[in-house]
């Protein structure tokens, strides 16, 4: 009997140790799953200009680009691929990369680069109401030239492309708007009658908080931006109409 006994207290003690192996792992595993939240990947091609500003920076369209890899790249909701990898897997594959790509070409932007999605657009309008007024100064001293602006405007047709299907998943106008400002002792503005840099630099902006609204947020910042559109719609009609 005393051996029985024995294998029972055993057994016994050895219940808690076998449950401690087998129990389910920690809460803590399932809270970093979910906080490895997978962030859009997006590419950005060259945006197309229809408007011939900013020639000596190498027109609208350029200048846009490159401030919207920057700025898309700083805010860390989004991945973005780097303009180098983009074309060099169109140099390779003799794709074109400007103006309205094909919905294969985007598949194979996509396919190649790793890019979820692609962001282009054309800037259709560019303008800024600049008056220049020069004081002149006797004998060469005391004069003075002041650029005084009426603020600038630029528009831009922007399209997001799906790399899956090759769609168009969001398109939508932006606007940049720049205040009204003078400039004392320096010369006109080099840039044909358009406005400077703040412009883009305002689209953009303007841009990335509408995809960072659309793609990732997905709340009521929508409202708020189909508000604005229905605004610049509304007042493109009545400017249509005083034109009539």
């Amino acid at each position: 009997m005393l051996r029985p006994c024995l294998l029972l207290i055993a057994v016994v003690l050895t219940l808690p140790i076998h449950a401690q192996e087998q129990a389910p792992a920690p809460a803590t595993s399932s809270i970093a799953a979910d906080s490895t939240t997978t962030r859009p990947i997006l590419g950005v091609l060259k945006f197309q200009d229809e408007t011939g500003a900013m020639f000596l920076q190498g027109g609208a369209g350029r200048a846009m680009t490159t401030m919207l890899t920057n700025e898309l790249s700083a805010r860390p909701v989004f991945e973005i691929v780097e303009r180098q990898k983009i074309r060099a897997v169109m140099e390779e594959q003799n794709l074109s990369a400007s103006g309205r790509v094909s919905p294969e070409t985007s598949i194979a932007i996509g396919k190649l680069t790793g890019a979820q999605y692609l962001v282009t657009g054309t800037v259709t309008a560019f303008e800024e109401k600049v008056d220049t007024k020069v004081k002149r100064g006797f004998m060469g001293v005391g004069g003075s030239i002041k650029t005084v602006s009426e603020g600038g405007y630029l528009a831009v047709d922007l399209r997001v492309i799906d790399t899956t299907t090759g769609e168009i998943h969001f398109a939508r106008t932006i606007e940049g708007h720049t205040p009204p400002g003078e400039t004392k002792d320096g010369p006109a503005s080099p840039l044909g009658g358009g406005p400077d840099s703040r412009a883009v630099r305002a689209a953009v902006i303007e841009i990335v908080d509408y995809l960072e609204c659309a793609m990732v947020k997905r709340d009521a910042c929508l409202a708020e931006f189909d508000a604005r559109d229905k605004q610049r719609q509304d007042e493109t009609r009545k400017a249509m109409q005083i034109q009539h």
